[in-house]
């Protein structure tokens, strides 16, 4: 049992990945003979696996037994993004009044390659996005936001969603959410998370009232 639960989480951490960087698109069926092959393991570790996911939302039921992975809508990217911006506004605010040297440090660099770099960086940028809201979370040692963010599984959200808007939209809005932290000015720094959020829900909302209206 211990070694089907052991493969089933490796066969997880797989299947997670593949969902979020396309290879398992959405919509797609979870064919369990074919992942159970191309993964060398049994069918028992890998629906340990796909009931981790399910669990996580990322995929869904496709019948009695079966799954496809979970196709998001702009509704519930909507969704996502009000929660990201109750949490993470606060968590800013909050990290800006008790910031630690080794964290403030590793806050500034997280996007100093970028400030003189040329288009073309979208993969990089795009995991230290994720990486950086990540870290304001949890280095704001708030247990019970941080559990809320893990719990709601945002981080994974981010990731799977990718970056709404280019990096050349968005550095502006990442250094100035990082002067104001290192600043130490709370409001400050959650207004400027609130504004960075908010104008790339904007764009969401403007693609779901272009469908709406074809």
């Amino acid at each position: 049992m211990l070694k089907n639960d052991e493969l089933g989480i490796q066969a997880y951490r797989e299947l997670r990945k593949m969902i979020i960087n396309g290879k398992l698109a959405p919509g797609q069926k979870i064919i369990q003979e074919k992942l159970a092959a191309q993964m060398g393991i049994s069918r028992t570790p890998l629906r340990v696996a796909l009931h981790m996911l399910e669990s996580e939302n990322l995929i869904e039921p496709k019948n009695k037994t079966g799954f496809k992975v979970k196709t998001i809508d702009n509704k519930e990217i909507l969704e996502i993004f009000d929660c990201r911006i109750a949490l993470e506004s606060t968590a800013a605010g909050i990290l800006a009044k008790n910031i630690t040297p080794a964290d403030a440090q590793k806050l500034r660099q997280f996007f100093q390659p970028y400030e003189n770099s040329k288009k073309g960086e979208y993969e990089s940028y795009k995991k230290t996005d994720t990486q950086f809201h990540d870290f304001i979370v949890e280095k704001c040692r708030n247990r019970y936001l941080y559990k809320l963010f893990k719990q709601g599984n945002l981080i994974t959200y981010i990731e799977r969603i990718g970056l709404i808007r280019p990096p050349e939209h968005t550095l502006q809005d990442h250094l100035d959410i990082v002067a104001a932290i290192l600043d130490g000015n709370p409001d400050a720094a959650e207004k400027a998370m609130k504004s960075h959020l908010i104008k790339s829900k904007e764009v969401i909302e403007k693609k779901l009232k272009e469908e709406l209206k074809a």
